[in-house]
């Protein structure tokens, strides 16, 4: 009964459809938070490592992120001592095979999972042809595991009712996913910094001018979340919605609470 009330609640607080402008994409990094990137960004670090960021910007920590979020992490830039892209890079061979030479994922799976899963990003640079074994933990696995089977559900929805499938992206992936762990500390379409859900789309490098977010609590299986959703007119609008051809999916686990996070992002 209690999962039942806690499932109840979530599903009628998060019925919300949204969309995102073009202009309203050009907004984002003025609500960015610089402790989402506490992990690889270090105003201090960033400005005394360049010389030329020190001219343009002194020590102005917000216009520093900004560089950061927009340039920095795609020319593949240390801003951190506890983080290099290049080191990250050569070092985990399965990192390579999804992200090839976006330096920028590399930045994003750090901030989002690769520091959980205990993976470093410090000391000497690796040969390329390096070989590193890596085990990721039994609830990542889980994770991505599940994500996958709400993509497969909601595609076979979507080709019930005659839509084309969705397809997924990393970056839309990593934004889902972050949300998903966000729910935990506050479950609603705001953040925990009080921005936008959307807001976690372009440092996330999703560019779009359409967005949709899905999220619930509670329900225990993919199955089961996506009944739930399916069930729920503002949740179901947006998994069959024409116009998007994208999809990213989250799903957190955390005892206590709801237990079961799940997170949708949706974007042409």
């Amino acid at each position: 009964m209690k999962r039942r009330m806690m499932q109840w609640k979530a599903i009628v607080a998060v019925v919300l459809v949204l969309s995102l402008s073009l202009a309203g994409s050009m907004n984002v990094l003025a609500a960015a938070n610089s402790s989402t990137y506490a992990a690889v960004f270090d105003s201090t670090y960033y400005a005394a490592k360049y010389a030329d960021l020190q001219a343009a910007f002194g020590n102005n920590e917000a216009a520093l992120l900004n560089h950061f979020i927009t340039c920095g992490m795609r020319e593949g830039r240390q801003a951190s001592a506890e983080f290099n892209v290049t080191v990250y890079k050569n070092k985990y061979p399965d990192l390579q095979a999804a992200f090839g030479d976006d330096l920028k994922l590399y930045y994003l799976h750090y901030i989002n999972f690769g520091k959980a899963e205990g993976r470093t990003a410090t000391g000497a640079t690796p040969s390329a042809t390096t070989t590193t074994t890596t085990t990721t933990t039994t609830t990542t696995t889980a994770e991505a595991g599940y994500a996958q089977q709400v993509v497969e559900l909601v595609n076979q929805q979507r080709v019930a009712y005659g839509l084309q499938p969705l397809t997924t992206t990393p970056q839309l992936m990593s934004a889902a996913q972050t949300r998903a762990v966000e729910t935990v500390t506050l479950f609603s379409h705001t953040r925990p910094d009080g921005s936008s859900c959307f807001t976690i789309l372009q440092p996330c490098g999703v560019v779009c001018t359409t967005a949709g977010e899905n999220i619930a609590a509670g329900q225990t299986t993919p199955a089961e979340v996506v009944t739930a959703w399916m069930n729920s007119p503002g949740h179901r609008a947006n998994i069959l919605n024409g116009e998007f051809t994208h999809i990213g999916v989250g799903f957190y686990y955390q005892d206590g609470g709801y237990d079961f996070y799940w997170s949708q992002f949706f974007s042409d």
